[in-house]
């Protein structure tokens, strides 16, 4: 099957005047389209979500979802992407994978020279002194949101993470100034993700922001923001590099946390480790 703006193009010419708004904004901006969601899509291009749905079923997909995969799936491919060119067709397995390697090794290492000691220390003393502790992200940030939330678990720190939006932002009502929440969000725009920021906010929740761009509202709305860098010159999408070096933030302030709160939260480990160990033949 053609990809879908290749399917787009084909049928532009006889398509609506509605579809052809929604039409062109995904052919000029398919790497965008591919991460928005149905209600956000519509907004962009004024239509409706009914339009949208109609539109992706005319192309032949059964909704919506289907057809943003689709989107995703041929940005990765190397024809569709110019920064793929950094990979030679004639490349030997290893040096691909060498390639990718270094790539991944520098995003984390450009993240590291890019944080001051003073940010570690002032996210540190936010996580260990407070009353609870919240992990937010949605989509693939909520990949090192997760993570975290598993790492604080075995501390003697009190902690949560929901993958479901719902369940965050009811979350994020109930946090207040004797908390603390982690958001991670590569792009630092996403809708829902700022929805729960803007919430810790006024609540007066100190936030700790992970995001790849400085400039986002993410960044704005955060206490003490981590930047991770990615290469996005290279040949994968940046969000890949993006997420093993939010990784490493998140690992790191685990780590730092857990140093810093001393003999009990060793016991809180211990247990943990002790009840896991206790299920594993």
């Amino acid at each position: 099957m053609s990809s879908p703006v290749q399917l787009l193009k084909q049928s532009f010419d006889e398509l609506s005047r509605t579809n052809k708004k929604i039409a062109k904004y995904v052919m000029e901006n398919p790497q965008a389209a591919s991460e928005a969601n149905i209600e956000d899509l519509a907004e962009i291009t004024e239509t409706s979500t009914a339009s949208v749905s109609r539109l992706v079923k005319t192309l032949g997909y059964g909704n919506f979802r289907e057809f943003t995969l689709a989107l995703a799936y041929t940005q990765l491919r190397p024809q569709n992407l110019p920064i793929f060119k950094d990979i030679d067709a004639n490349d030997s397995l290893g040096t691909i994978a060498d390639k990718i390697f270094n790539s991944s090794q520098r995003a984390i290492q450009d993240t590291r020279a890019g944080i001051d000691e003073d940010e570690f220390a002032r996210a540190v003393l936010r996580i260990i002194h407070c009353r609870r502790l919240g992990l937010f992200g949605l989509g693939g940030s909520s990949v090192a949101a997760l993570d975290g939330y598993h790492k604080f678990l075995r501390t003697s720190i009190d902690c949560f993470y929901y993958p479901d939006f719902d369940v965050q932002l009811m979350e994020a009502v109930k946090l207040g100034e004797e908390d603390c929440a982690i958001v991670v969000s590569h792009s630092g725009k996403n809708r829902q993700t700022l929805k729960v920021a803007e919430t810790l906010k006024k609540r007066k929740v100190p936030v700790i922001g992970i995001t790849s761009y400085p400039d986002s509202s993410l960044a704005l709305h955060s206490d003490i923001t981590f930047i991770s860098s990615s290469d996005e010159s290279n040949y994968r999408s940046e969000g890949m590099y993006s997420l093993l070096a939010q990784l490493a933030i998140v690992d790191t302030l685990f780590m730092m946390a857990t140093v810093r709160m001393g003999p009990s939260t060793e016991d809180a480990i211990r247990n943990v480790q002790n009840i896991i160990e206790s299920t594993r033949t």
